[in-house]
């Protein structure tokens, strides 16, 4: 397409796109995802939270000590509560963004106190909510699909 070229009548099509919705959709993607594999560690600690398999010394360092099964319940409510917000951001709810937002915030707190012990994986998970946080903010929410029916070209 040349510079010279009126794009007015592709921007004008009902089927283009809003701006950002890629970001919208892989934040809500990111929360999805990781309130599926929260939901998977709390069923596995609440399975295992009677398990001999488990020694003391592992027990010892948990912050509820002795208490995997508090865990287990933690996780499993973090991660229906992430999947109910990633879906509520692929609809356009304003409270999912939110929530999103300071799911994703509270993240990168936590994963930045790994940071000494799991650099690698601290780091992509820190990127990876600053990526949702960035995504949410920018384009999420009823915003972007306002800006899909009142875009300045239509």
């Amino acid at each position: 397409m040349s510079p010279f070229t009126d794009s007015t009548a592709e921007d004008a099509s009902p089927s283009a796109p809003a701006q950002g919705t890629g970001w919208v959709v892989f934040s809500g993607l990111i929360l999805v995802f990781a309130g599926f594999l929260n939901l998977v560690d709390g069923l596995w600690a609440l399975d295992r939270s009677d398990s001999q398999a488990i020694s003391d010394d592992v027990k010892e360092l948990l912050w509820y000590n002795h208490s995997l099964e508090t865990w287990g319940w933690i996780y499993t409510i973090a991660g229906v509560v992430l999947v109910v917000v990633g879906i509520g951001v692929f609809t356009g709810r304003r409270w999912a963004q939110w929530i999103g937002i300071a799911a994703a915030g509270a993240s990168m707190i936590v994963n930045m106190m790994w940071v000494f012990v799991f650099p690698i994986p601290a780091l992509i998970h820190v990127t990876l909510a600053a990526m949702v946080v960035y995504g949410l903010t920018a384009y999420g929410g009823e915003q972007t699909a306002r800006r899909g029916r009142d875009h300045p070209m239509t």
